[in-house]
């Protein structure tokens, strides 16, 4: 996965651009005030959590994990970094790097997550793409950087709720699910969809004998 600046992963984490021409959601597009609460009471949750210093870090990363899981769209965001190679695997295939994938960046953000805090979160405009999508720009103050940092959270219906969700992040102008899907595409040419599969179980692993030992 691509590694920001530690200060940074709040960004991704509690927040993933989808291109012009990605997968579009059937339903009706969120008013913008609406994708803007939404961003909001996802981020201040965050925050939260960050700040209480009764949880422990595992504690705080259980908590996170759960606001990453209901407020990303993983679906949408595992087939897009996927590319190409989606509509070349097998249904057995599909359910397995989906639900590897799933569980890795959860585990891998929220872990990072867990022993940081001290950030303030700004909500600046809404930018209406007269599409389906609604970008909400925001601006996160940390201790020692007073300009902040620049996101754009990209929002749009469930398929399943209709209720806002995120399907991308883009910090200073990077989009983590384009950086992914660079690291995947590189990973599936060498060593194939077995290959990448089996590296998201080898990573999902690793979590689970940190979290046991």
């Amino acid at each position: 996965m691509f590694r920001f600046p530690r200060p940074r992963i709040l960004v991704h984490s509690i927040a993933v651009v989808l291109l012009a021409g990605a997968v579009q959601a059937k339903a009706a597009a969120i008013p913008p005030k609406e994708a803007e609460a939404f961003i909001s009471g996802l981020a201040n949750q965050a925050v939260a959590t960050l700040a209480d210093n009764t949880l422990t870090v595992q504690d705080r990363e259980a908590r996170l994990r759960k606001l990453l899981k209901n407020g990303f769209d993983m679906n949408v965001i595992s087939r897009y970094v996927a590319g190409r190679y989606w509509r070349k695997m097998t249904a057995g295939q599909k359910a397995d790097y989906r639900n590897l994938f799933t569980e890795w960046t959860l585990k891998s953000y929220a872990s990072r997550l867990g022993g940081y805090a001290d950030q303030k979160f700004e909500i600046v405009k809404t930018i209406d793409t007269g599409k389906k999508d609604i970008f909400v720009r925001t601006r996160i103050v940390e201790p020692g950087n007073p300009k902040g940092i620049r996101c754009d959270w990209r929002v749009r219906p469930s398929r399943e709720t209709g209720r806002p969700i995120v399907v991308d992040v883009v910090v200073e102008g990077i989009s983590m699910l384009v950086t992914q899907k660079a690291e995947f595409a590189t990973v599936l040419k060498k060593r194939g969809i077995d290959g990448l599969i089996e590296m998201l179980r080898v990573r999902v692993s690793k979590f689970q004998a940190i979290a046991s030992g």
